[in-house]
């Protein structure tokens, strides 16, 4: 079928050849004849289907050029979905004279949205909220309003927009045609349209399409603090043209932005706490190849015009399934390959059990990549580069060379190397790098015997911090340094570990980890002298408080008693989530 058996307009025809589009998706296939023929619709797709245009066409098909008042109201969850969905209506409506649409959505000046409305534009894409505010300060007419449209509708009501949503629609003319599109339906989206439709043509595109068979999804079971380094060595690796790394929370997001720009990646951050003419500018610079990769929130799962996506990272797996679906979205479209890679400890486990079950696949896990792993991907990506620079160029040997008295294979030897070392960057050790040991060699009653004389360790953490004896050991043979087998017996209680270590290697303990880094927070490591009320860990350089808003710890911030070493962590994105707090002891130690 092509759209032009679809009934479409002679304009809006030219301007879809123009975009370069050749045929409708099954979507729009199914979409817009019933909606071009003046019937409400409910369409369940997923993301990047084209749902899109299957709204916006019927929508440019019904105005009136002539009419000079608002229309269409297209509600939609977010920003950036009202702008792009803006700009496809303006790319579509190149022919239609007078007619075009304006984004009106919070975060942003009332001045141009407010010129723009007194204009009579007929067309306007906005947020709940905004459209709202508009519309009881008199500036938004609904009275012609002749076709309402819900975009992402299962996203508004998760955002808790349902009360504007019903504020809108009682100002709306009762005689009107509404258009659903969704990517997921739910008890609350069949509420809603039955308050909204009460015959709607319901279209609904099969779910196996839920993840296409072009996008590889990998699972890394790896620490919280060793997620950075991961992400980078997948960086390193030369097969991230362009990366979008989802993260759950915003301060995760600075983190995660924070820790690779420290190690010298162009990246950037996009999350609801940034202006929006500066959310503007990081996606215009994404677009444009500028920047290598993009951190988000979920906030960027859904409804951006982001093409050419090669890698999705999640660095923290989607409080729901159907969330990862929309974040995967984002790469192996319209045909390509890609490859969607997902970070995730124990604890996630379940959730990764429920992604698996609403999709149908089973995720393929595979372990960490290694120093060498890391470098042979960047030998053979840089063979892929030279490969492809050799067949746009031609076969000349430029005028520089031509005079070295040395054979061409050793030539091509030496500039392969250099290229290979160059803008490499040396991997740091994560506990993922050691190897699997044998329980024999670890924990059993015959490998601690084979320690010899033992010191007992004493360390101001345990328990209540969720700090495991994985994470002990690794703590002492990565930043103590010393010899496999040097360790035995590790018991954690509540609020300590004691650690049994080979006596020779106990004063090399003491002294390197006087102060350090532990999942995250500042331990002391000393010899064991029979105490168990021990000071305080610190987080991030302060000593634990009871549990408060970010803005409170910031203003009741006092600097610590007595001196001490900051942690070398880049990024407090390795730290795990706030545990309970210690208790109002650690409340009188704060005041002193």
């Amino acid at each position: 079928m092509t759209f032009a058996e679809l009934g479409i307009c002679p304009e809006i025809l030219e301007a879809i050849e123009v975009l370069g589009f050749e045929e409708p998706s099954p979507i729009q296939c199914q979409a817009i004849p019933p909606a071009l023929g003046g019937k409400d619709v409910v369409g369940l797709s997923h993301t990047g289907s084209g749902k899109t245009l299957a709204f916006t066409i019927p929508a440019l098909e019904k105005i009136e050029p002539g009419l000079q008042k608002l229309q269409v109201l297209c509600l939609a969850p977010t920003r950036e979905l009202a702008v792009q969905i803006s700009r496809e209506v303006d790319k579509l409506a190149l022919f239609l004279e007078g007619v075009s649409a304006v984004p009106i959505y919070g975060g942003s000046s009332f001045g141009p949205q407010l010129a723009a409305l007194r204009r009579g534009t007929p067309f306007v894409v906005g947020t709940p909220g905004r459209v709202m505010d508009l519309m009881e300060q008199g500036e938004l007419r609904t009275d012609k309003i002749s076709m309402l449209i819900l975009d992402e509708a299962d996203e508004m009501l998760d955002m808790g927009f349902a009360e504007d949503i019903d504020h809108i629609v009682a100002a709306l003319p009762k005689k009107r045609q509404t258009l659903f599109f969704s990517a997921t339906m739910s008890p609350a989206i069949h509420a809603l349209i039955g308050q909204l439709s009460a015959d709607p043509e319901e279209i609904c595109i099969e779910r196996p399409i839920l993840t296409v068979p072009t996008c590889e999804q990998i699972v890394y079971e790896v620490l919280f603090s060793s997620r950075i380094e991961v992400l980078s060595r997948l960086i390193e690796m030369g097969r991230m043209k362009r990366g979008l790394v989802f993260a759950n929370t915003k301060r995760v997001v600075d983190d995660v932005v924070d820790g690779l720009l420290s190690r010298g990646y162009s990246v950037d951050r996009l999350h609801g706490d940034m202006p929006q003419t500066l959310r503007e500018r990081v996606m215009d610079s994404y677009r444009r190849g500028n920047l290598k990769v993009l951190v988000a929130t979920d906030i960027a799962a859904r409804g951006l015009d982001i093409d050419d996506v090669d890698v999705v990272v999640n660095f923290e797996l989607p409080r729901e399934p159907e969330d990862y679906v929309h974040r995967i979205g984002r790469t192996a479209r319209a045909g390509k390959r890609g490859r969607a890679v997902s970070f995730i400890s124990r604890r996630d486990f379940s959730m990764l059990g429920r992604i698996e079950r609403f999709i149908g696949t089973r995720l393929r896990r595979e372990k960490v990549m290694t120093a060498e792993h890391v470098a042979q991907a960047r030998r053979e990506a840089l063979v892929d580069e030279i490969i492809d620079r050799a067949q746009q160029t031609g076969s000349e040997i430029p005028e520089e060379l031509r005079d070295i008295e040395l054979p061409e294979d050793q030539i091509v030897r030496a500039m392969f190397e250099l290229l290979a070392q160059r803008d490499s960057r040396e991997l740091q050790t994560i506990p993922e790098d050691r190897p699997i040991r044998r329980e024999s060699d670890s924990s059993s009653t015959q490998g601690r015997k084979e320690l010899g004389d033992t010191t007992t360790l004493f360390l101001n953490a345990g328990k209540m911090l969720r700090i495991r004896p994985k994470d002990v050991a690794g703590l002492l043979y990565n930043e103590g340094g010393v010899p496999r087998g040097s360790i035995g017996d590790i018991r954690i209680f509540m609020k300590h570990t004691l650690v049994d270590v080979s006596r020779d290697v106990a004063p090399l303990l003491t002294e390197r980890l006087a102060t350090c880094s532990l999942c995250g927070y500042e331990v002391n490591v000393r010899e064991d002298r029979g105490h168990t009320d021990a000071p305080m860990p610190l987080r991030n350089g302060r000593r634990r408080t009871p549990a408060r808003s970010e803005r409170e710890r910031e203003s009741n911030h006092r600097p610590s008693p007595s001196p001490r070493r900051r942690s070398s962590r880049t990024s407090s994105a390795h730290a795990p989530a706030q545990t309970p707090f210690y208790g109002k002891f650690s409340r009188r130690r704060n005041r002193g």
